[in-house]
């Protein structure tokens, strides 16, 4: 699917078919943005090679796991009519910290954006995102629009955020109320694998949007580099929010691993103490249990309940020797 907006002073916005587009003069007084999304190989390759003539390698890129749905690496290139620019999204799944990543790539010029990206649902970056459609964003030019494309995806890592803290709060009362099991372990790992993922794609960010606040391209002018600065500031906080849950869930999981080893440790107590009261017992049934005919109280009508009561004096003062010794 292709959408082709138009815009120029006179005119203001228009929509355009496919049909209508001729090769793009980098010169133009109109500004246009192509946003092309689930890609079909005719009529997007058309835009690409033949209307604006980008180059092949920037082509490549572009195209690259589309078909897969997988993601590429962030990365900025400049060829000094236009920048190349892939930048990495992601699709909360509604009341979880799981989601899904897609790609974005764009081509930049100071009349001209296009867009291509391979989210796995219709509700695409730009399906509720007005303002990049409005006719006031276009009159500031595509820098703009970019800069508001980005600040849609960098909003979308808030949401992540406040289900991840959610999460920990949720797994921290398991850890510190109740019994925790392998099924709280299993819920730290999980949380500590999404939170390096998340940290991972977010500081990849980072250098690309750090490169587009520092004004080294005419294709930024300076009043929209401080917009930029904003939106790198937001994934900044970000990144240093993730970090900081990273630092959380390790802390949980070193008080998960204390906790099961407290507990280990009373259950070993436990054995061991019932293991050294049975231990003179045992001696003393081996005693007269061995087979000669001395043995004292060998022919005694009450040699069985003097070896019960010899037994249980002995076990009641081991446990009063453990109870003053405070190992109970």
């Amino acid at each position: 699917m292709i959408n082709i907006i138009k815009y120029n002073s006179e005119k203001g916005i228009q929509n355009l078919n496919i049909s209508e587009l001729t090769k793009w003069d980098y010169n133009s007084s109109d500004n246009l943005w192509i946003d092309i999304y689930n890609f079909t190989a005719e009529k997007d390759l058309y835009v690409l090679k033949d209307v604006f003539n980008f180059h092949p390698l920037a082509i490549e890129d572009s195209l690259k796991y589309l078909e897969d749905h997988e993601i590429h690496h962030p990365k900025i290139d400049d060829f000094n009519d236009y920048l190349f620019i892939v930048f990495n999204g992601l699709l909360v799944k509604e009341n979880t910290f799981t989601y899904d990543l897609f790609s974005l790539s764009c081509f930049l010029s100071h009349n001209f954006i296009v867009t291509i990206h391979n989210e796995k649902t219709e509700n695409t970056i730009f399906k509720n995102a007005k303002s990049i459609l409005a006719e006031s964003s276009f009159k500031k030019g595509p820098d703009f629009i970019l800069n508001l494309i980005l600040d849609e995806i960098v909003d979308r890592y808030y949401p992540l955020l406040d289900n991840l803290e959610d999460e920990i709060d949720r797994v921290e009362f398991l850890i510190f109320n109740e019994m925790p099991g392998n099924e709280t372990l299993l819920k730290i790992l999980n949380i500590k694998k999404e939170l390096i993922k998340l940290r991972r794609i977010s500081s990849y960010q980072k250098e690309v949007l750090y490169k587009l606040t520092r004004g080294d391209s005419d294709l930024i002018s300076r009043e929209e580099s401080v917009y930029y600065r904003n939106v790198y500031d937001h994934l900044v906080r970000v990144s240093d929010t993730t970090e900081s849950y990273r630092d959380y869930a390790a802390g949980m999981l070193d008080s998960y691993l204390s906790i099961v080893n407290n507990k280990m440790n009373e259950v070993m107590k436990f054995l061991t103490i019932i293991a050294t009261i049975i231990l003179p017992l045992s001696f003393i049934t081996g005693i007269f249990g061995m087979n000669f005919d001395s043995i004292p109280f060998l022919h005694s009508h009450f040699g069985f309940i003097i070896s019960l009561v010899l037994m249980l004096v002995i076990a009641l003062f081991m446990l009063a020797l453990f109870r003053h010794k405070k190992w109970i």
